[in-house]
């Protein structure tokens, strides 16, 4: 289900608790509009019920835009933790650079979804194109554990407006160890970022990480994706029906319908900002134990 579509069903029906940094708390307000402060909308489900809605909002640091925050849920026993740096602009590529991660705290094993949607400013008509990396690790106590997802599902995939484009890690996929230590799977799409051929963006992208966790043990999900395509197709969002296309060299405008036809298969060039910010990862469904005598700490989960 599409996390745009999911706001206003959700929105004020649950009691959300959140903690955000450098005092700009999370709540439960709609997304702003264009010109206010961006804001990552997160839904978080266990067990396949009602997914729980977070609204994360933005804060500049040293001139970065990031979303910082923690959901502690004491009563289903898990804690979300979230930390991203992003650019949502496109022009030279909009870029999601941190991680999320869910601890499991409770004495069974369980089934997390966590999907975060950002919107894009100015939104891509035409085609677009993505890529990037993805690293999870399982962080496992004395007992050790697992992380698993079963056939038709994945770890981890990502989404622009309604259509998902690629998925990473996809079932039936499993990585643990049988004691205390870390389990690490490494993947990554689209290089040069971002190479991926992918549908227009009226709204945004979302990400999604979603797996099955072992008792005790937690899952950290660190995403550098990269989202781009041609200058000529961008269209800023304003506060008017009809937006306007943001043009290349100079300021020429011209007014265009949101939600026209669109040719889906043109090909993008690779990024405008040299590349990757970190070594692109090979394609690997292998798992690569590392041991450690030191016991990931239980309780709240801090980025």
């Amino acid at each position: 289900m599409n996390v745009f579509s999911m706001i206003s069903s959700i929105l004020g029906t649950l009691a959300i608790t959140a903690v955000a940094v450098a005092g700009t708390p999370n709540d439960t307000k709609p997304p702003t509009s264009a010109g206010g402060s961006p804001t990552a909308t997160i839904l978080v489900s266990i067990n396949d019920q009602t997914p729980r809605q977070i609204v994360s909002r933005g804060i500049m640091d040293d001139g970065v835009l990031r979303f910082v925050g923690e959901h502690v849920d004491s009563t289903q026993g898990f804690t979300l933790a979230w930390n991203w740096a992003a650019d949502l602009d496109p022009m030279g590529n909009a870029r999601l650079d941190g991680e999320a991660s869910i601890r499991n705290q409770t004495g069974d094993r369980h089934v997390y979804d966590v999907r975060a949607a950002f919107k894009l400013d100015p939104v891509i008509m035409n085609a677009s194109a993505v890529g990037g990396n993805v690293r999870v690790t399982l962080e496992m106590d004395a007992n050790g554990g697992a992380l698993d997802v079963p056939a038709g599902a994945s770890v981890w995939s990502v989404m622009l407006d309604e259509d998902e484009v690629k998925r990473l890690h996809p079932g039936p996929f499993m990585m643990g160890g049988s004691g205390s230590g870390n389990a690490v799977a490494d993947a990554n799409f689209g290089a040069p970022y971002p190479g991926l051929a992918a549908p227009s963006i009226e709204e945004g992208f979302q990400v999604r990480h979603h797996c099955r966790l072992t008792s005790g043990d937690r899952a950290v999900f660190a995403t550098d994706l990269v989202v781009g395509g041609d200058p000529s197709d961008f269209v800023r969002r304003r506060e008017v029906e009809r937006p306007v296309r943001v043009g290349d060299a100079v300021l020429e405008r011209r007014v265009i319908r949101i939600g026209s036809s669109s040719s889906r298969g043109r090909s993008i060039s690779a990024s405008r900002r040299g590349g990757n910010r970190r070594p692109a990862a090979s394609v690997e469904r292998g798992v690569q134990i590392k041991k450690n005598t030191r016991k990931p700490r239980t309780g709240s989960s801090r980025n």
